[in-house]
């Protein structure tokens, strides 16, 4: 080695650790800038700090003669755990990669994205892009474009996440102390039936409360969801948006709403993940909290529970334990889903027949067990004779003259169903008991969830969630007396509606659709065509349904 080489002195220079974000680019076209503003709610305080967001970046751009503003883009209202709904940040990525911006200024890591996945994904993209699109965070102070910026932002966007999920816990435990307050939130700008005054007082709207009521009615007087949509659209009623055209689930969902008897079911459905804000029905997630007299009732609880009681009929008609029962629910003829076979315990079915007598053909409608009918592929050993649907009218109102000759034996066989059906005095007593305990309960969960508390507290938590526990262990225990009670309830309730429509009604020989709907259960159809009619009070009636001798022409 010679003495020259060894002589040999390295000195580094370092590159320069700057990004050239405040120069022009190298072909000294001004830097095309891009602002992006956001903030997570409407009101009035976060708006003036949308507006002054805007109003700096605008300025601060404008005083780099190197720079251009290119737009500026800004989402009002919007949270930022995700990206997918937010218009002005996705159009500004989309300006990125078609070249149209070259830098991008932002308040934080927090206004550009509290999701830290998103945050890194998105800055990896942009510096991908040739030229690379750069981002500063003006408040940390991080250059994207910088070589050491990374490191820094995956901890600062993974503490903006963190924080945005405290504030949703946060937000979370105030809104379920509020309902265990039992104040509820009940918009009711598309809620059939319901209107909001100035003061935020809940008031009935007579007009559109008496569709309500209709379809109520409709449905208990036998009418399917979509028979009831068809005679609303016909009739030219609207819906709580104002859509003249009804749907046999807008009916459903009325049916099923709660709030129409006057009480409230809140948290109905909950946000399972606090970054892509998904709600989803809350079963069994959360508590939910049931919270009476809050506003004016339209329909009465015994309405509302008889709708229950027979949509619960109707949907077990596709679900019956026996298989035995299985069908759709029909409301074209007044014996649909009413009439079962006597021998294998199937539907029985309407048929149109078809004969014809001295060479003319007449058309006759009966009523004949499935099986027999070979309408039901599992099940082919049953010989039940079909019944005519005449000799079928003309016996319930045979029965029914021979009942309103008779009411003091009607009223003796009630009563001996009535009286079967009821409790046993022990059972009454346990059920005060409990109604006692849960008052109580549930009058200590409302002093409790009273107390003013603006953190969270171990002891107040557990303390609550004891009460409610216990609350529901009673509640099932009453749940289960008030289920046998309501049959007792359900007779006695029959038995005077049936004594009522028997009063009122004068004319008894043609058969009356409201009478037979109002007051039977069902019918047996036997062999030798002898029909069981079981009324609702309890009562069965049964004979001999006579063969009609003389055909209905066509």
């Amino acid at each position: 080695m010679s003495s020259h080489q060894s002589s040999s002195r390295v000195r580094i220079i370092p590159a320069k650790a700057r990004t050239g974000r405040t120069e022009a680019n190298p072909g000294g076209q001004k830097k095309r800038i891009a602002v992006y503003a956001r903030v997570s709610t409407d009101s009035e305080m976060q708006a003036s700090s949308y507006e002054l967001q805007v109003a700096h970046y605008k300025d601060y751009v404008s005083k780099n003669p190197a720079w251009i503003l290119a737009d500026v883009y800004a989402d009002e209202g919007i949270s930022g755990t995700s990206t997918k709904n937010r218009t002005e940040f996705n159009r500004m990525i989309q300006d990125c990669e078609e070249g149209r911006i070259d830098y991008i200024l932002t308040k934080s890591i927090s206004r550009f994205a509290r999701n830290t996945l998103d945050c890194i994904s998105i800055i990896r993209r942009l510096k991908s892009l040739r030229p690379a699109v750069g981002v500063f965070f003006e408040k940390e102070n991080i250059d994207t474009l910088d070589s050491k910026s990374e490191l820094f932002l995956t901890i600062l966007s993974s503490m903006a996440q963190e924080e945005s999920r405290s504030v949703s816990e946060n937000t979370k435990w105030g809104v379920q102390k509020r309902f265990q307050q039992g104040i509820v939130h009940m918009p009711t700008t598309f809620f059939l039936g319901y209107d909001t005054t100035e003061d935020g007082e809940i008031v009935i709207d007579e007009e559109q409360a008496e569709v309500v009521r209709r379809i109520f009615r409709e449905y208990l007087e036998g009418k399917g969801c979509p028979s009831i949509a068809k005679g609303l659209t016909r009739d030219g009623l609207k819906t709580g948006k104002g859509n003249k055209t009804w749907t046999s689930d807008a009916v459903y969902k009325i049916l099923r709403q709660e709030k129409y008897q006057g009480h409230c079911l809140a948290q109905k459905t909950v946000t399972i993940d606090f970054l892509s804000h998904r709600r989803v029905r809350n079963n069994d997630i959360q508590p939910q909290y049931f919270v009476r007299n809050t506003h004016p009732a339209i329909i009465s609880e015994e309405t509302y529970e008889a709708v229950q009681q027979e949509m619960k009929r109707r949907r077990l008609m596709m679900k019956d334990p026996d298989e035995k029962y299985r069908q759709h629910f029909s409301s074209v003829s007044p014996f649909s889903n009413q009439f079962y076979c006597g021998e294998c315990g199937r539907p029985a079915i309407r048929r149109r027949m078809t004969s014809s007598r001295k060479g003319e053909k007449y058309y006759i409608s009966a009523w004949q067990c499935r099986v027999t009918a070979g309408r039901d592929p599992d099940y082919t050993d049953c010989k039940t004779s079909y019944v005519h649907e005449t000799d079928l009218e003309n016996a319930f109102m045979k029965i029914i003259r021979e009942m309103k000759e008779n009411l003091h034996e009607v009223i003796e066989e009630a009563q001996q169903a009535i009286e079967k059906a009821s409790l046993s005095p022990p059972e009454q007593q346990r059920l005060k008991e409990l109604n006692t305990q849960i008052e109580a309960i549930t009058d200590r969960i409302s002093d409790l969830a009273a107390k003013e508390s603006a953190t969270k507290d171990a002891i107040y938590d557990a303390t609550l969630r004891h009460l409610i526990y216990e609350q529901e262990i009673l509640q099932q225990e009453r749940d289960s007396l008030e289920e046998n009670m309501q049959e007792q309830l359900y007779l006695e309730k029959q038995l005077q509606s049936f004594l009522d429509l028997l009063e009122e009604t004068e004319e008894l020989e043609n058969f009356d659709v409201k009478l037979f709907k109002s007051t039977v259960e069902r019918g047996i159809i036997y062999k030798e065509r002898i029909v069981e009619f079981q009324f609702k009070c309890g009562v069965k009636r049964t004979l001999c349904v006579r063969e009609r001798k003389t055909p209905k022409k066509n």
